[in-house]
Formats: C-alpha cells, sequence, structure tokens
C-alpha cells in the first residue's frame, strides 16, 4: 500500500487543505494519506480554535489516517518540528512526504538542503557556533542565496527535507505549490481558498465568508465558541508569578534573559494581547515569544524535550485508514499504534495528554484523552 503523509495543524480544516490532500495522493498514486495533526496547541503558540478530536473529524472528510504530532513538536521551531514529524512519518512506513509551498519546486528544496550540509561542515560554521548564533542565523549569514528561507511554508519544507537527509530515510519529499491564499493573510480574499489566520477571523467576527472557503461537510463541525490566546492570560499570569526565574529559564523554547523581561513586565499586563505589547522587541518575534508562554503555561522544560518516538496515537481513521493500520501492525509488531489511551500506554502520551486537560481549562470541554476513541468514519 503506497502512502503520502502530510503534516498539518488544520486549525481550522479549509479548502487550500482539500486541494492538498487531493493532489498530494494524484501526484504520488497513494492509496493512503495520513494527517501528522498537531495536538490541542498549534506552532505559532496558540491553543487550536478546536480541540484535536473535532478537527479530526474535519480531517477525514479527506484523509484517511489522523495520528497526533506530539506536543512538544507542536509548540516548536522548524528543526524540532519538522525532525518529529518525520520521525513520526517513518514509523507508519510513509513513502512520500508531501508539504505546501510558496515554490513549489521540489528541485530548489533538495539543491538548498544539500547546500546546507556543505555549510554544516565548514571551519565559517564551527567558528559562529562557538561565538553562540543560532543555527537559522548561521545558515542565513553563510548562504549565498537564502531567497528560499524567506517565506514559513518553506523554511518548514526544508526543515523535513534536512531531517529525513539526516535519518537517511527513504521517505521522497514533495511538495505542492500554495493556491492563492497567502499564508497570514488577515482576510478572506478569495471566493474559493483562504489562509487559516483569516478564517479564524472571520469566526471571531461572526463573519460567514468562511463558509464559502470551507468544505460544505465540515460546516455542521464550525461553531463561534473558540479558543484563543486570550484564553490563556490568567493561567499564564499566575505561572509566571509564581515561578522563579530559575525556574522560567528551564522552559523549554525560553531564550537566554527572556525570563526577566516576561518576570519584570507581567504585573503590568491585563490582557495576553497587551502583554504581548509590552514584551515584544525586534530581538523576538510574536510568534516566538507565544510559544515560550505557551510552554510555560504546559510547564515544558528542556529537560523533559522528548528524544525519539516510542509509540503513535491514531485519533481517526476511515476504511482505508483502518486497513492500512492492520498493515502497519502486521509489517512492525513491534511498534505501537494506539487507538485508546489507557493507565498501561498513558506514559507514552503524558505531554498529550497534559495539553488536552490544560485545553479543557481554557474552553471548558470535557472531552479528554482517556474518554475519546480513536473516531472512525465510514
Amino acid at each position: 500500500m503506497k502512502s503520502v503523509a502530510l503534516v498539518t495543524e488544520y486549525n481550522p480544516f479549509h479548502n487550500g487543505h482539500l486541494y492538498h490532500v487531493q493532489k498530494s495522493k494524484s501526484i504520488t498514486d497513494s492509496d493512503i494519506s495520513i494527517a501528522i495533526m498537531s495536538g490541542n496547541f498549534v506552532m505559532r503558540g496558540e491553543p487550536a480554535i478546536y480541540n484535536k478530536f473535532i478537527r479530526t473529524e474535519m480531517a477525514l472528510h479527506a484523509v484517511d489516517l489522523v495520528v497526533e504530532l506530539p506536543a512538544y513538536a507542536s509548540l516548536s521551531a522548524g528543526p524540532y518540528f519538522g525532525d518529529t514529524a518525520v520521525q513520526i512519518a517513518n514509523y507508519l512506513d510513509a513513502d512520500y512526504l508531501s508539504f505546501g509551498s510558496e515554490s513549489g519546486d521540489i528541485d530548489s528544496f533538495l539543491e538548498l538542503s544539500s547546500e546546507m550540509s556543505r555549510i554544516e561542515k565548514t571551519p565559517a560554521f564551527a567558528q559562529k557556533v562557538k561565538e553562540g548564533k543560532s543555527y537559522p542565523r548561521i545558515i542565513s549569514e553563510l548562504l549565498t542565496n537564502n531567497l528560499l528561507l524567506s517565506s514559513p511554508n518553506n523554511t518548514l519544507g526544508i526543515s523535513y527535507i534536512n531531517a529525513i537527509r539526516k535519518h537517511d530515510f527513504t521517505i521522497k519529499p514533495i511538495t505542492i505549490q500554495r493556491n492563492q491564499a497567502n499564508h497570514h493573510d488577515n482576510s478572506i480574499q478569495n471566493l474559493q481558498f483562504a489562509s487559516g489566520t483569516s478564517i479564524r477571523n472571520a469566526i471571531l467576527q461572526k463573519n460567514n465568508q468562511w463558509h464559502d472557503v470551507v468544505p460544505k461537510s465540515n460546516h455542521p463541525l464550525f461553531h463561534p465558541n473558540i479558543t484563543t490566546t486570550e484564553d490563556t492570560f490568567n493561567y499564564i499570569k499566575y505561572a509566571l508569578t509564581t515561578k522563579n526565574v530559575s525556574e522560567l529559564k528551564q522552559i523549554y523554547t525560553m531564550s537566554e534573559g527572556l525570563e526577566y523581561r516576561l518576570k519584570d513586565y507581567i504585573s503590568q499586563a491585563t490582557s495576553f494581547e497587551t502583554y504581548m505589547q509590552l514584551i515584544k522587541t525586534k530581538r523576538y518575534t510574536y510568534t516566538h515569544l507565544q510559544r515560550v508562554l505557551m510552554n510555560i503555561l504546559l510547564n515544558f522544560t528542556y529537560e523533559n524535550l522528548p528524544t525519539k518516538i516510542n509509540a503513535v496515537r491514531i485519533l481517526g481513521m476511515n476504511k482505508q485508514g483502518q486497513n492500512y493500520l492492520k498493515y502497519l501492525k502486521l509489517k512492525y509488531p513491534e511498534r505501537h499504534f494506539v487507538t485508546q489511551i489507557n493507565k498501561r500506554n498513558a506514559s507514552d502520551f503524558k505531554n498529550e495528554i497534559l495539553s488536552t486537560n490544560v485545553y479543557n481549562l481554557l474552553s471548558n470541554d470535557v472531552t479528554t484523552d482517556f474518554n475519546t476513541h480513536v473516531i472512525r468514519k465510514n
């Protein structure tokens, strides 16, 4: 059975995602599409607008199998995010990994990845590491042409290809050019395609324009009570007030010295938005700051950063996905494909269970990892 993996957030699922799934299966001639989907928190450093179970239902109108991207990876920058996603794709025996990009040219990605690999072996790279510079900054300084890294989807694509190369996996990467809507468009500007940002804004503003850019079969799953960063503020304020600077320094993704700034300004803030305005500087992007704050909320630390995939959580599947899962269990009896969380396997998913419990505080939801079985669609 030929399979293609797609690294996703589906926050929420829209026509662009549908196009990506259909095009990916067509180009690769795959029997099975696998969505490796962020759980209840997403890469932008935000809670997802709907929980992972609702978003799995949305995804199953197009994909065959939905699995959960571990929570630490969901709140990480490109390299760790991409590396974890690729490890899961390999664990699921995916033949292809498909990602959306602004360029749509896989050869340029492969060439850039090779160039980055060459740079990593140079004395100039080693010197800049000694100077304490970050990997993205070093690469941007040493690359002769880094235009491909100027957009977020392209940067993620390079992370996937670098991870495949690093682990020497046989997964073949492909890329699908993004169709019309830009990644961070704030408003819906097209009658068929729109960015996730613009759809979330439309739902918040009770603007029904989102109806046109979301598959009609998913409309009943959308509701106006979405979860936002503002819902996290009081919990984050409590965590920042009760943790000392040494404890904050251990939080995953914390930049050196940022812990002092976060402590200094929290007493002045009255909302998540005003707090972001207080702590924002040229040195830190909004996305980086929001990731740090979500990791504080979840108490994710560098010490507990997962290093390998011991099991994969199956969130949902259709008939084809179920058949593929049976195939995987026969081919890899030593691997753990988990469709129901229980006391025996909970330790493999402690971060995801915690994320769901915290998300439920924000959303007043009651669906947990223990009381929600794998979602099946005929």
